[in-house]
């Protein structure tokens, strides 16, 4: 009797398939989720748990693996919880084809970009939801210093998301991966992926924004 990792690594495994990915990329994905799968056998099924298994993960991990290890897993995660509505949007947003021709973020420098945003004007479009973030998070009580921090990586992934064609999660995603080595820290590896979680619902102008900013704390 297979497990519930076992389980979910079989479906994701045959859904790429299906979509023609070809073998040897297939086995390195499965050798990705086989060295994850110890850290969340004996979890609960919730994304907490799974988070907090991949960051135990990724102590082990050279940090040169994250940007092939971070797609993978998020993705099989959806499977693991059995989210079929999930699935089925990373499908319509072509997540899982095999030879799909997408949009992919240029490679800058962490420090560059750091140091550009004080400079950076944004646009009437993106101010919009950077004010909404940072009035979510002092609604619910934080102090400037915690805003402050938190609005510089918003504005930062606004200005890595201007040439997206679309809004659409596979692209915020592909940002929020390109630049997650560029955090080599714990603190602020985590800070990062905890403004990237929060901040796509206001990017994206999810009226459910503050209940997903509150699910995503």
């Amino acid at each position: 009797m297979m497990t519930r990792e076992q389980d979910a690594l079989k479906a994701y495994l045959n859904l790429l398939e299906r979509k023609g990915v070809p073998e040897v990329k297939l086995i390195q994905r499965q050798y990705i989720i086989l060295r994850l799968i110890p850290f969340i056998e004996h979890t609960e099924l919730d994304g907490l748990h799974y988070r907090d298994a991949v960051d135990q993960l990724f102590k082990k991990l050279d940090p040169a693996e994250w940007a092939i290890c971070i797609p993978v897993i998020r993705d099989y995660f959806s499977f693991w919880v059995k989210d079929i509505k999930a699935i089925a949007g990373m499908n319509q947003d072509h997540a899982f084809e095999a030879n799909a021709k997408s949009w992919q973020p240029e490679t800058r420098d962490l420090k560059v970009l750091w140091d550009s945003l004080d400079k950076a004007t944004l646009t009437n479009m993106e101010v919009k939801p950077l004010e909404t973030y940072e009035n979510a998070l002092r609604s619910r009580g934080a102090d400037d210093l915690f805003i402050d921090t938190r609005r510089k990586l918003a504005k930062l992934l606004l200005l890595r998301l201007r040439d997206v064609p679309h809004k659409q999660p596979n692209a915020y995603r592909k940002v929020i991966d390109a630049n997650l080595p560029l955090f080599t820290s714990d603190e602020t590896h985590h800070t990062f992926l905890n403004v990237g979680r929060e901040f796509y619902y206001f990017w994206k102008g999810d009226g459910n924004a503050m209940h997903q900013l509150a699910m995503a704390a």
